[in-house]
Parts: C-alpha cells; structure tokens; sequence
C-alpha cells in the first residue's frame, strides 16, 4: 500500500492554453519548496492529476479489460485469456490500473488541500480557483467509481498525505461509504463549481471536467445505486433543464469519434491524446492480432507490434444483424477476416480505419477516449424513467438516439430492461460500458455465460462448461498490497 500513497503532486509546465493542455507528460514529483501561490500554479497540478486518465484509457488498460470482461468482445490469438473466460485467480487484479488509479486520488487531493487553503484576491480569482476544485474532486470521485465497481470495498483516502505511512493499517471502507462520503459529494461540488461546456473559460482546453460530466457520471452513479428517482432528478438538469450547457447529438454516427471532430457537440467527457504533442494514442493496438496474422492476412497489413488481441464477439455480431442494425454496426465492427477456419471481426470505434493502422504502428494516433458522451446521458435517463414507470417519456428519449442512425421509433410497450440492455449496446458498444450495464443490472453472469457455454461463437471452442461464478465478478485485490498492508483482506473466491 505505501507504494500507492508515496506519490506526491504531479506537476508540469503549461505553456498557453491550447491542445496541449492535459496531454504533456509531468514529472512523478514534486520537489520540496515548490509552492502554489497562484490559480496558474493550482491548474498546473490539476493538469497532472488528468494524466493518469491517459494510462488508465490507454492500449492493454480498462478498456482492454472491460471489453473481455463484457460480452462484446473476446481475446483471441490462440489461446484464451482468464480475464475474458472469468477463470480469475489472485494474481490477476490488473495492478497497475490499481495504482494508477490511487495516483490520480492522492494527486487530486492534494490540489484539493491546497485549493483550500488558497486565499483568492477577490471573487474572480475564487470562482476560477473552485473551478480547479472542482475538476479535481470530479477526477477523484471518477476514480473511485472505477474501483468500487471493478474491486468492490477499497482504502478510502481522502487527506492531504505528509506520511504516505499513515494510511497503512485502515484496511478497506465499504463500498456504500465510498459512494456516500466521496464519489456523490465529489461530483455534486464539481457540477456547482466546475465551468458549463462551451463557456469562454474553457476555451481550447475541451478535456477539461464540466458540470455536464459531473451530472452524467452522477447519474451514471446513481442507477448502479438503484436509486432512479436521484438518476431521473440528476440527467434531467442536464438533459431538460440544460444547467450543464448545451449537448446535443451529432446527425453523423460515424464522425463521433474522428480526431478532427474531438470536443464536439456529443462529447461529455473523453481523454484528450495529441501525437504532436507527444502523447499519442496506441488503443488501436487492442484491437490488433498477432504480427503472423496481420503481415499474411487477406487485408494486406503488416503491423510491427500488435499487443491487444481483442476481437469482436459473434453474439455481438449477430445482434446486429438480427435487429437489422447497419449503420451502427458498419462504424462498430467490421463484418471480420477468416484465418483459418475462424472469422476474426475487428471493433472499429476509436481506431483509424483498418487498412491505414500500419501507418500509425510506430507514431500513434490523435483518437481521444470518450469516457462518456450525450447518448449515454439520454439512455440512461430513459432507463430511470423507464423504470419510475414513466415509459411513454423514456421512449422519446430512446427514439432520438435511434433516429440518428435510421432505426424506427420503439413504442412504451416495446420498454423493459432487455431493451434497455440492447439499445446501449447497440449504440455503445466497445465504449466501456456493457460489462458495468450487465453487472448493475444482475444480468452478468446469465448473459457473459451464455457467450462462454457451448461453441456458439466464431472460433469453436467451448470456453467454459457452467456459468460463471459471482465472485469472478470482482477482481482480486492485488497481492502485493495484502503482502505491505495485512489490514486489507482479499475479495472471496480468491
């Protein structure tokens, strides 16, 4: 656990307000003596609590490990991966996602004491200062939710640490406190005092957490919860009552996520990469198979260092299909190469088009990581009010997302969970949503089984035998900080 907590304030030097912001590398530490004595100094710190975002978002990362865990895809490179057959054991806690995770939380908080002590010049300086603030209990609260949905309780953290040795014995809080005494009072602080979408302050700085992505993950929040009144009451200030700004769908599906389109109308909140300056994005390489396939397959590619081996799933594909979804599934995932006997489908979201990756194996890409964007926002307040039995008025708000891409209106008779369920992954799919969406509906284990049992899939093989295990559920809390900190105890199963 010391190893998490020693990491003092990342900071960087800023030059100007321009693309770069949130994307230059900042040192691990910062020097005794270094003090913040104005909003420039505090936003610098701010600036690297955000790049932790980019490791956690990056190839091999949550979203890697999301997409296996859900039903859309599977890994594939001749073997088969225990992330993906939730064959789990202790070892695989996918670690360094722990760590970096907890690197954004102690950073945060120490931009977060010192914001509070800060003493602003007058009420300008104090409503940019909470500003700061606020970004960073918004990235604090954003963290949290990661680890309580993906490690169930976990060592609450808050203070300013002057001895990372301190936190050693105060074992793991409950996830409910989490939830109560951080993530929601973190994001209700960081919609009253972060900027609105579009506002002058924001200006060439879009990475930047607003009010509108402290009410979508709020919101987000609170249906994990199960509590749909608070998510109904939550998406409708941002959905009805616009008090984050304006949001609105793009007329385009496929143009959501081009490099040239970053920050747009859609995008709530996504993780900003610029190869000019020096962070380039490698999340394509998940999508990649091994070198042998791609310097002999049918498409011509010769990439260098594909690493990811994440393929699209056959249920996903057929889901398409069956519901007569083309535009959706044309810009989510290619209908696939055969190698062999096995058709291998690529997911296409967030990665340049499949013939030109080889161009990028070296340099990388500019594709941001949308974290989530306005459809999200607009499925899930159907599903509260879906599930307040307002269901005439969650069907208009469904029926938008699908006018977009051509699909016909669903009726309030058409609405239950199921078609909730399907809709979000029609429109979302490989955005890192689907395995959170099966789990905080108790759907998990019935539809991830069903994809692993039997060889219903494009490579015939029969995965497991029986359904998974709830326990499997969660990871495994890393080995190591059981071995530094014998307060914290290990999930059961493992």
């Amino acid at each position: 656990m010391k190893k998490i907590f020693s990491i003092i304030v990342l900071t960087i030097v800023m030059s100007g307000c321009s693309d770069s912001f949130l994307i230059r590398q900042p040192e691990d530490t910062l020097a005794p003596g270094v003090f913040f004595n104005t909003p420039d100094d505090i936003k610098t710190g701010v600036i690297a609590v955000y790049q932790g975002l980019q490791y956690n978002f990056a190839v091999n990362s949550l979203p890697n490990i999301l997409g296996q865990m859900s039903d859309d895809g599977t890994y594939y490179d001749g073997s088969w991966d225990v992330i993906n057959t939730f064959y789990k054991n202790s070892s695989n806690s996918a670690y360094g996602n722990w760590n970096a995770l907890y690197k954004m939380i102690v950073n945060a908080n120490n931009i977060i004491d010192i914001a509070d002590k800060y003493k602003p010049s007058g009420n300008n300086e104090a409503v940019v200062v909470k500003a700061y603030r606020g970004e960073a209990c918004f990235l604090r609260a954003l963290a949290y939710f990661y680890l309580v949905r993906l490690w169930g309780d976990v060592p609450k953290v808050v203070e300013r640490l002057n001895d990372p040795g301190s936190v050693l014995g105060i074992g793991r809080t409950p996830v409910n406190d989490i939830y109560m005494k951080v993530i929601i009072p973190d994001l209700e602080y960081a919609f009253a005092n972060c900027y609105k979408k579009g506002d002058a302050a924001l200006a060439n700085e879009g990475a930047r957490a607003t009010k509108g992505a402290a009410l979508t993950i709020l919101g987000k929040v609170y249906l994990t919860l199960n509590n749909h009144a608070k998510a109904a009451e939550t998406l409708k200030k941002l959905i009805v009552d616009k008090e984050a700004g304006t949001y609105s769908l793009l007329s385009d599906f496929s143009k959501i996520w081009l490099p040239s389109n970053k920050f747009n109308s859609e995008s709530v909140f996504e993780v900003n990469y610029n190869r000019a300056a020096g962070s380039p994005s490698f999340y394509f390489r998940n999508m990649t198979m091994n070198t042998a396939w791609f310097s002999n397959n049918s498409m011509g590619l010769n990439m260098k260092t594909p690493n990811g081996q994440f393929t699209g799933e056959k249920n996903l594909m057929d889901e398409f299909v069956a519901y007569k979804e083309w535009t959706r599934y044309k810009v989510t995932v290619d209908s696939g190469f055969t190698y062999g006997r096995d058709i291998v489908p690529f997911p296409l979201k967030l990665m340049p088009p499949i013939k030109e990756v080889n161009q990028y194996d070296n340099i990388g890409t500019d594709y941001n990581y949308m974290i989530t964007r306005y459809a999200d926002a607009l499925l899930m307040y159907a599903e509260a009010l879906m599930v307040l039995g307002q269901k005439d008025v969650a069907a208009t708000y469904i029926n938008q997302v699908r006018a977009r891409v051509n699909m016909a209106p669903i009726t309030a008779a058409d609405l239950n969970i199921e078609w909730i369920l399907h809709e979000r992954r029609m429109e979302l799919a490989f955005e890192g949503h689907r395995y959170f969406d099966l789990v905080r509906t108790g759907k998990a284990i019935e539809y991830i089984s069903r994809v692993l049992i039997g060889k219903n899939r494009y490579q015939p093989v029969e995965l497991r035998k029986d359904p998974i295990e709830a326990y499997q559920l969660l990871l495994p809390i890393p080995i190591g900080e059981i071995e530094k900190d014998q307060s914290l105890t290990q999930n059961p199963g493992y």
